[in-house]
């Protein structure tokens, strides 16, 4: 595995979050521009106004140049929001750079954001593409399905929750 570090997401860093959202979203695999994500209100909620006081995210860096490789983060959904779950329980975005896919970073970076949550959530939610190998990391990791959607693009969505 490469050299990493780990460290905690700081309030002003939106355009950090920003990119790893279209990683998160999987945008280049549905051909969708990135610029999308700067007016979808779908994935807008998940970077705009990053750094509110409930923000708390973990970006893993490749210690010889500090370039960001895994990125995991949590908010607070807005109640009435179609992912907002309950008071507490936070939204998880989480992706990792494709050459880094499978080695290990984006397991380790989201059990630190995992770890540091339990001292401020009640549990996580997320929605993930049924299809993406990720859903395997989060039933290892304890995430249950909840329910499975229409997603943006047309496909289908699980919905995943942990609770502490």
């Amino acid at each position: 595995m490469t050299d990493i570090r780990l460290r905690l997401v700081e309030p002003q860093e939106s355009a950090l979050i920003f990119s790893f959202l279209t990683l998160a979203a999987r945008m280049k695999e549905s051909g969708e521009p990135i610029q999308k994500a700067l007016v979808d209100e779908q994935l807008t909620k998940y970077w705009l106004g990053w750094g509110r006081p409930a923000d708390l995210g973990v970006v893993a860096v490749r210690s010889l140049d500090a370039l960001p490789l895994s990125c995991a983060w949590l908010r607070q959904l807005p109640e009435g929001d179609e992912g907002y779950v309950a008071t507490g329980v936070l939204e998880l975005a989480f992706g990792t750079i494709e050459s880094e896919r499978g080695r290990g970073v984006g397991s380790q970076t989201l059990m630190a954001l995992l770890e540091r949550a339990r001292s401020v959530a009640l549990g996580v939610s997320l929605s993930v593409r049924a299809e993406n190998p990720a859903v395997r990391l989060y039933q290892r990791l304890g995430f249950r399905t909840t329910s499975q959607i229409v997603n943006r693009v047309g496909g289908q969505s699980l919905t995943m929750q942990l609770d502490f």
